[in-house]
Formats: structure tokens, sequence, C-alpha cells
């Protein structure tokens, strides 16, 4: 039955639709989103992009083959369309023997063919069609097999990136200025905050002044869910809460509109706004699939393993064939930038909506493959935690500033927590497919002795829009003067609080010798009377 609803995908394009199965079951197939990528541009730039991608890191990007291809498929459809024009041709010839009028019994030529020369030229013309009607045929066959190729190269290709942006991995990340000194003291402060009072005490690890706190249950975490999983206690739950209020409200002042979002979105989604949904195994199957090498093909294999989870409701799983999988499965997200930026796919917005400024809470799911060390130590590095992501849809030629406004936003928000952070522009290697600029915030984290990622902001430019079909119509210029044109919105997103990156913070920032820890001011409205977190704080 699901091989059954996945052929019908081609009948829909895009959109929900139903289909009657064999066994007289109604159900629902949704299609794939069709990028709208611009091969024109790509082409007429392949060595640019190429350029582009290798001073990102990005191994698998071949424009230069996108622009084969592209030239394949606009011969295929010039083939096409002459080929259905001289259809239309002996179409109208067929029509014009047809309505001659019968020849005379004596054959006078003056009175049009004879009978038999009239059906012979008929049948010819017949011939002719059904020869051209299989060219089409083979032509449509292969533009489709050329379009397939060709969505899945473009696809491979990153975004553009900011003239200003470093060349390199992350050590060439360039800061940009650094907010507060707690990175120059030694010692605990005697109250937890004024570092002019020192004791003699030093830091100690956020971990070790959790579990004397009592606001954190890892063992239990780990017994229900596994590894690096945690249960927030007492405290530590308002802590979460409060920080989530204090994003939201500033979030909201700041004319963001709050939103809760679902934690799963569709792998096509999850792939649309630039992050892996599929394990290295089957990106090795799919580009044998589009016809790439069998050692490429070993080399995704062994490549970078993906961070998402996939979810497969038991129903679902029980009528699967064995060894099959659904065309679009449900995935957890891994920030709510998917399910924010998804909301509005396929969609053409009106100019005065933009910018749009959205807020999104949800919960985080990351498989965090490959991490190991002090990282996952703790809380640092979950595998679920909460978040309050910022996203803005954009005029085109204004998204500079509105990355300026989220980074703007965002420092805001750590100097009233109290944090000793800085601003970080990150380098090409560190930019993901999408990100056109990015902006990285560490908070220094007085326990561990480094500086910890708390939050990033990026502009992605019109990489997601064009994968999610999001439009504005917006002024064009053009020979008659001005109008309005759809064109593709630029998406920018934001962390605005990752709780546990920001617990970790506040512990090892505002610890006293005695190992409890002041509460920034701006949470206690939230923190139910708290100023002081101690192991009595909250009954446990």
């Amino acid at each position: 039955m699901l091989r059954h609803c996945q052929s019908l995908a081609s009948l829909c394009r895009g959109r929900l639709c139903t289909a009657r199965v064999p066994a007289g079951v109604t159900v629902q197939v949704r299609t794939l989103i069709q990028p709208s990528f611009d091969y024109r541009f790509i082409s007429d730039n392949a060595d640019q992009l190429h350029e582009n991608a290798l001073a990102r890191n990005v191994r698998d990007s071949h424009p230069h083959r996108v622009a084969k291809l592209y030239d394949e498929y606009r011969s295929l459809l010039t083939s096409i369309n002459e080929s259905r024009s001289s259809l239309n041709s002996i179409s109208k010839e067929l029509g014009e023997l047809a309505s001659r009028k019968r020849p005379t019994q004596n054959n006078d030529p003056a009175s049009g063919l004879d009978k038999i020369g009239k059906e012979k030229a008929m049948d010819n013309l017949r011939d002719n069609a059904r020869i051209i009607k299989a060219t089409v045929q083979g032509y449509e066959a292969r533009l489709s097999t050329v379009e397939s190729h060709l969505r899945y190269e473009a696809a491979k290709i990153p975004n553009l990136t900011h003239p200003d942006t470093p060349v390199g991995d992350e050590t060439q990340a360039r800061t940009v200025r650094i907010h507060g000194s707690l990175h120059e003291v030694g010692k605990v402060p005697s109250d937890g905050v004024n570092a002019s009072d020192l004791s003699d005490q030093g830091f100690k690890d956020h971990y070790d002044l959790a579990l004397n706190l009592g606001i954190i249950d890892m063992e239990a975490g780990a017994q229900v869910a596994g590894s690096r999983f945690h249960y927030w206690r007492g405290a530590g739950a308002l802590l979460e809460l409060a920080l989530v209020q204090y994003a939201m409200t500033r979030a909201v002042s700041a004319g963001f509109t709050p939103h809760i979002t679902p934690d799963v979105a569709r792998s096509s989604v999850v792939d649309a706004c630039g992050f892996r949904p599929r394990s290295s195994a089957e990106e090795a199957r799919l580009h044998t699939e589009m016809g790439g090498s069998d050692a490429l093909a070993g080399s995704q294999a062994q490549g970078e393993s993906s961070q998402i989870y996939r979810v497969t409701p038991v129903a679902e799983e029980s009528r699967l064939e064995e060894g099959a999988a659904a065309a679009d499965p449900l995935c957890l997200v891994g920030t709510a930038e998917i399910p924010l930026v998804a909301m509005k796919q396929q969609q053409i917005l009106d100019k005065g909506v933009l910018p749009m400024s959205l807020a999104g809470l949800s919960h985080c799911f990351r498989a965090e493959a490959g991490a190991r060390g002090r990282d996952t130590r703790g809380i640092y590095r979950l595998h679920q935690f909460t978040k309050v992501e910022l996203v803005i849809l954009s005029r085109p030629e204004c998204s500079d500033q509105e990355l300026t406004r989220l980074l703007d936003f965002q420092t805001q928000l750590y100097a009233d927590l109290g944090l000793t952070f800085r601003v970080l522009q990150m380098p090409t290697h560190e930019l993901g497919a999408s990100a056109y600029q990015k902006f990285d915030i560490e908070a220094w984290m007085p326990g561990r002795k480094a500086w910890g990622e708390i939050s990033s902001a990026s502009n992605c430019t019109d990489y997601q829009s064009r994968r999610l079909g999001i439009r504005a119509r917006l002024p064009v210029s053009h020979k008659g003067g001005v109008g309005q044109a759809p064109q593709f919105v630029h998406t920018l997103n934001a962390t605005a609080v990752a709780v546990p990156r920001l617990v970790v913070a506040i512990l090892e920032s505002f610890q006293r010798p005695n190992g409890h820890v002041v509460v920034p001011e701006v949470l206690r409205p939230w923190m139910m009377g708290i100023h002081v977190l101690a192991p009595d704080s909250l009954h446990k």
C-alpha cells in the first residue's frame, strides 16, 4: 500500500491530495516540496561557487556538474518544444486534408487529391506523428531524470559567504567584542557577584554545584531515557521556567510574536532548512542512485554523522515491509528555527508583514554523535533541552540590518543576566550549509575555565526560502516603471535562550564560596521568592 501511495506523488505536486488505494482505503498523500533553485545563476557563477564551497570545507558540492546538467535540461526542453510544434503542424495538416471536399469522378486535379492519394498522405502524417510522439516520450523520460539530478546536485551547494567572514576552521574566529571581566578573575567572589571582593576559593564545576544543590538528576534521566538525558528538580525546574519567561517577555517587548512549536517536522522540511536528516549510509545510497561514483559514495558513508533523531510510529512501522522506509518520515527538531521558518512554506506574503519577527519555544533533540570528553560532563551537552529561538523573515535588502538587530537583542539579554561573554564572527568552516554570515556568543564559564557557546545568530539569505517556497510581493523596477512581483524572502535565526548552557554559565559565574549560587536579579520574578540557590531553597 505504501508503494502505491508513493507512486501517486507525481500527481499531487507539493500538496495534500486524496488517492484511492486498491484495498479501497482513502489516504492522503503529501508530496515533497520542490525547491526553486536559480540554475542560471549557478551555471554563470560555477567557478565562484566551487571556490566558495572549498572555503567552507564542503567537498561534495559540484556547481560545474549543475551547469552541465542545466545545459542538457535546456536542450531537452528545446527538443521537446520543437517536436510538439511539429506535432501541431501535423495535426493542422491532417485537419486540412480531412476537410477537403471529395474529388470528382474523373479525378480532376483541380478538385483535390484522389481518394487513394489523400488516404496515403494522411497515413504518412500519422506515421510521422507516432514517431515524433515516441521521440517526445524519450525526451521527457530523460528530462525527468536530468531534473532529478539537477535538484540533487543544486541542493548540495552551500550558501554564498559574506565577504567579511574569516576563512578557515574555528581557530580563525574573529573576536568582535567582550562584555564583562570574570574571565580575568581567578577566585570566587565572596558574595557570588562582586569581583572586587574575592575569597580564596577556586571556582567549582557546574555539575558539582548542581549535585550539591540537588537541582538536577542525571542518574534518573539515564535510567529512564539513556545517557545525557536529565531531570530538573526543585529550584532547577524553576530556573528553566524563569529563563524561558525572561527570554519570551523580552522577545515580545522587542516585537517578536511568541509561538510554542511542534517538536517534530517532516524530513523534507528539516533538509530544506539546512540540516541533515539522513544517515551517512543513506546519503551514500542516494548519491549512487543519482549516478555518482562508488568511491565517492563510500567516502560519504564514512562521513559526518547526522545529529537528527528520526521518528516512526509503531503502527506505521508494522505496516512497512522489511527494509522499507517512509517517503518523508518525521524527525525530532534540533531547534525551533525549523518549524518557525517552515510554517510559512509555499506562501506569498504581503510586503506589509515584513520583517516578520517570530519567537519559538520548543524542546530540541540532538544525537551529539562524536561528542566526548569534558563536554559530555553534566548538562553542557545533552540529547534533549529547552530553547527559545528567534526567527526573522526579511526583505532581501534589509537582512544585514536585521542580523544586527538580533545580535543587539542577544547581547542585551546576556548583559542583563550579568554574564561575561564574547561575540565571535565565525569562519567559513563553521557556517553550515545555510548561513551566509554567522556570529556565536560564548559565555565565560569559570568552573570549566573556558569559553562555552551559549547562542548563535545567522543570516541565511534565500537559502531556506528557495527550498520552502517562501516569497513576498515586493517592489521591482521594469521598463514601465515600478511594480510588484513575488521574491524570495531572507530568513534569519538566533538563539535567545538555550537553557542548559545558560544554567552552566549562571551556576559557575554566580557561585559563592559555600557552593550556593546567586540568582540573577532579572530572573527573580519567576523564582517564587528564591534569590539564592541552596540545598534547602525548595523542598525536594
